[in-house]
């Protein structure tokens, strides 16, 4: 019987206990099988052996004795025997028969006649004497002799009689006895067969009871599971209702706080407007003066124009005749385009209609679950990331009319101070302010409704095409003075002796020359294989020879006119403005020539100096918009990036980007300081005293490069790019690829203008002019589009929904790749310009996501060791949050453990190392600087011991001491 034991046993023991007695019974089981196995092959065994032993009794019991005592029983008593008497001799019949056999090789190989010749020869009168010797009367026998024999032979038979008689009782005796033994065996094995049975019977009514057991304890355990989770459920209750509760005091004190503030703020604006009326009244009367003498300079200056125009009143008319004339004829050429365009436009018309037919009854389907998911508030926790997918049709609050373009804007809108202090002003119940979630739902309902027509939207097309125009102007004159500038260089360089002790250097000067050979040969049109492979095999000699990464054979190369070379190979790609039109080089190939490009520039500051210098950057920036135009066309804002071609993530824009931003990173790297030269020719010193220094032409020459990037839209195309991501990239490393080697391109171009602009690390540095537009290109597309991307990239391959799952916090390594570039690029633009990231980033709808991320981001580096994503997101939450009250208060909200929270339950390292706390504790500082509920979060997460200790460094100190003056200062601008 089974003994009951009061002491609960753990899960494992228990698993443990239930495994070993399965495997006992188990092997018992077995074994029973083979006992009962044995058993009945015995017992088989047994019956057999007794069968035969009856059969050879009853074969015993019929055999009689029968003696012959005739003559001939001497014959057979001598064969029974086995004896032969041969010649004299007894001889044994098995010898016979040796003898016999013995002799048969011999008798085969010998001839009859030899046989008769080897028989030996018999004397003469043989046979005579022999038949005397046989017929003489002394042979023959008496009668009495006979009579004696035969009583003899008689006496000799009833004995052999007896003792055959005798063996004959013997052996039946011996048989019987073995037949009484069988027999008890067999008993003895079919008892034991009944008593296995009852074995068995007994070990299954114990196997039974066993499972009935095991099912009572799991039932029991169950229902032990069941009141523990009612438990748990009762306490999560009550916790929430505190929550609410701390959260209703909390809100009551900010109220409060931003009433004061208000009225503190409307008296020193009426005490402002009172100064700007009299500044206004000083400056009225200024502008009244330099009103009356500019319009003295007008009339002189009317009077000289008027005698020019009349002068040049004839020319105009004739060059007016000669564009005349141009215009016809390119008219006449573009209505043939046109019409051929016109054609094609037809066909995608019909293409897109169809798919927006498709795309119109699935947002249908979309939009009933998205109008169940509102009307019911499923999503309005933002704890839970939200999707950031453009709605089809826009959303706008009608209370603070402010346009909505997604969930993430809808939820980050709602949970905003503005919208539910105005939802409160507006709404009431019986005389009460509306709770949090009464506020949400009722904002869902009520104020949250969908556009119906953008009239806001219409002119948008025609300003974006005035902007565009004149940046290509401008685009044009930066283009026209890197040329001027790239060709005094080259004049420079061709007096300069440049060589290189390269081994390599006269097979990277043939290679370069057999690529010049080839494209002066080829004629126009699509290249024969026979060319093509020629050209790949020409670029794997020199792939071969660069990827041993010398710099002197990359020297050479560039030296032998290898980057011109390449130069005139991808200027092919050019002419292609069609998706579907065939290139005359295949993109692999082309794909070849920009890995050796890659390779000419990969860490040598001498190749990266001369692409700059030499303008030949600009050529990859055209032919990187190109390709970007190709594949992204220009649209509005409002759907930017949703009909982009999935093509421009292959390997020839990614190659573009990946040189680009390989040529960027070397020349920060490798960037002049004073006037130091590294890469240009020496020149005397007159010209030196005429030329500026090495660092000011880098500077000049970076600038105009930035600008001119900028200008030709690179930025809003690459936005394009990023907002067409809607998902992760795990299963996609061509699209992870291109999205590591675009952000390491914006970080290069925003390291390279924070380094030629000379700008301070200081975030309190007023000096915040860009001459090179980039950050505010970069504001206008909201870091053009990275964070978007980051975020879908995250969170748009997970379920979201609070009641199925929680966002994974673990991935893949594209992934990871894809969020350090990303927050590289975060950091070097906050470094650039603190304020405009911190506007960016913690403006509404974007400040949620960025929560989300870097939440998340933490919670892959606390499953996941990756120390440099860690020290990226530590960084740019201290950008985010430095100086800033509002993205102070966003890393402190959220779903728990926070993003503050977060950092301060990191590895007991970052509190005890002096590396990892320089990393980690300036961002502690920013977040809770002149924030009580952050510092009360670090109180009970840490120990402010670790930060006194800290900030009490000599070093130290004087940073914060110089913070908090610097700070007041700006409050005081303020």
């Amino acid at each position: 019987a089974l003994i009951k034991v009061s002491v609960p046993i753990s899960t494992p023991d228990q698993f443990r206990y239930k495994l070993g007695l399965k495997q006992v019974l188990a092997k018992k089981e077995e074994l029973a099988d083979r006992l009962e196995k044995a058993n009945e092959e015995a017992i088989a065994s047994a019956i057999a052996e007794e069968e035969q032993l009856t059969r050879e009794i009853e074969a015993e019991e019929n055999n009689d004795i029968n003696i012959e005592t005739d003559n001939d029983s001497d014959f057979s008593a001598s064969m029974g025997s086995g004896s032969v008497s041969f010649c004299g001799m007894s001889m044994d019949w098995n010898d016979v028969l040796a003898d016999y056999e013995a002799r048969e090789t011999w008798r085969q190989s010998t001839s009859w006649g030899d046989i008769v010749e080897e028989e030996p020869a018999r004397p003469p009168g043989h046979g005579i004497h022999m038949h005397e010797k046989l017929s003489s009367p002394s042979r023959k026998r008496t009668i009495a002799e006979s009579k004696k024999k035969h009583e003899e032979k008689q006496m000799k038979a009833q004995q052999l009689r007896e003792k055959l008689r005798e063996e004959k009782t013997l052996k039946l005796q011996k048989l019987l006895e073995r037949e009484k033994d069988v027999r008890k065996w067999k008993e003895e094995l079919l008892d034991q067969r009944r008593r296995m049975m009852e074995e068995k019977l007994l070990h299954a009514e114990f196997k039974r009871e066993v499972q009935l057991q095991a099912i009572v304890k799991k039932a029991q355990e169950e229902e032990a599971k069941v009141n523990e989770i009612a438990f748990i459920n009762t306490l999560e209750a009550q916790n929430k209702r505190h929550d609410v509760l701390s959260k209703l005091k909390e809100y009551e004190q900010r109220l409060n706080e931003l009433q004061e503030e208000r009225q503190r703020r409307q008296e020193e604006k009426q005490a402002r407007d009172e100064a700007v009326q009299e500044r206004k009244r000083a400056l009225e009367a200024e502008r009244q003066a330099r009103v009356e003498e500019l319009l003295m300079r007008r009339k002189e200056q009317e009077a000289r124009i008027e005698q020019q125009r009349q002068e040049k009143e004839k020319a105009r008319e004739d060059a007016a005749r000669e564009r005349a004339r141009d215009r016809e004829e390119r008219l006449a050429a573009l209505t043939a385009a046109q019409q051929e365009a016109m054609e094609e436009l037809q066909k995608k018309i019909q293409l897109k209609h169809d798919e927006s037919i498709r795309r119109h009854m699935e947002q249908i389907e979309q939009r009933k679950e998205k109008a169940a998911e509102l009307s019911s508030g499923r999503h309005a926790n933002t704890d839970y990331a939200p999707k950031l997918t453009p709605y089809e049709r826009k959303k706008q609050c009608s209370l603070c009319n402010v346009l909505i373009s997604s969930e993430v804007y809808l939820f980050s809108h709602i949970k905003g101070k503005k919208h539910q202090q105005a939802v409160r002003e507006n709404s009431s119940i019986q005389g009460r302010e509306l709770s949090d979630e009464e506020v949400e739902h009722l904002s869902l309902k009520k104020y949250i409704i969908d556009i119906v027509v953008e009239s806001a939207a219409l002119p948008e097309p025609l300003k974006d095409g005035e902007e565009r125009q004149k940046n290509k102007k401008k685009a044009k004159k930066i283009k026209a003075r890197m040329n001027s500038r790239a060709k005094e260089y080259e004049s420079l360089m061709e007096t300069k002796n440049c060589g290189s002790d390269s081994p390599y250097k006269a097979k990277l000067q043939r290679l370069a020359k057999d690529l010049l050979k080839q494209l002066q040969v080829q004629d126009s049109g699509s290249w024969a294989n026979n060319k093509v492979s020629a050209l790949d095999r020409t670029l794997g000699e020199i792939t071969r020879v660069l990827e041993k990464k010398n710099v002197a054979d990359q020297i050479a190369f560039q030296v032998a006119g290898g980057l011109t070379a390449l130069e005139h190979i991808l200027q092919v790609v050019v002419p292609t403005t069609n998706v579907n039109t065939a290139s005359r080089i295949p993109p692999k190939s082309l794909c070849n020539a920009i890995n050796v490009y890659n390779l000419t520039c990969s860490n040598c500051s001498e190749n990266c100096t001369d692409v700059l210098f030499s303008n030949k950057i600009t050529f990859l920036m055209d032919l990187l918009i190109h390709q970007l135009t190709v594949y992204v066309p220009d649209e509005n804002n409002a759907i930017l990036g949703r009909n982009t071609n999935k093509q421009v993530f292959e390997g020839l824009t990614t190659g573009l980007l990946k040189v680009s931003a390989v040529v960027f990173s070397c020349l920060i790297a490798n960037r002049p300081e004073g006037n130091s030269q590294p890469a240009t020719p020496k020149i005397s010193t007159q010209e030196m005293k005429n030329k500026p220094s090495q660092g000011d032409a880098f500077n000049s020459r970076v600038q105009d490069l930035i600008s001119y990037v900028v200008n030709i839209g690179l930025i809003n195309k690459l936005h394009g790019c990023f907002l067409s991501v809607q998902g992760p990239v795990d299963e996609n490393p061509k699209m992870a690829t291109f999205l590591q080697q675009a952000t390491e391109l914006l970080h290069g171009m925003c390291m390279l203008c924070f380094a030629v602009t000379r700008r301070s690390y200081s975030i309190f540095d007023n000096n915040r002019q860009d001459p090179t537009g980039l950050t505010s290109a970069l504001q206008a597309t909201d870091l053009a589009g990275v964070l978007h991307m980051l975020y879908c990239v995250l969170f748009h391959g997970t379920i979201s929904d609070p009641s199925t799952a929680s966002p994974k916090e673990s991935y893949t390594q594209n992934t990871v790749q894809v969020a350090i570039q990303s927050l590289q690029f975060f950091n070097s633009f906050a470094a650039l310009d603190l304020p405009a990231f911190q506007s960016i980033v913690g403006a509404e709808g974007l400040s949620l996501a960025f929560r989300h991320i870097a939440s998340s981001l933490l919670g892959h580096c606390s499953q996941v060791s990756c120390e440099s994503l860690l020290h990226e997101v530590i960084v740019c939450v201290g950008y985010f949050t430095v100086n800033h009250p509002d993205n102070q208060v966003i890393v402190q909200s959220g779903r728990h453990p926070t993003v503050l929270q977060k950092l301060c339950q990191l590895p007991f390292q970052y509190f005890s190392d002096p590396r990892l706390i320089k990393v980690l504790f300036p961002s502690l500082i920013a977040a809770c600087y002149n924030n009580r509920q952050n510092k009360i979060i670090l109180e009970q997460e840490m120990s402010c011991v670790l930060l006194a200790t800290f900030i009490q460094v000599p070093s130290v100190l004087c940073l914060i001491l110089w913070l908090c003056v610097s700070a007041n200062a700006v409050e005081k601008e303020k």
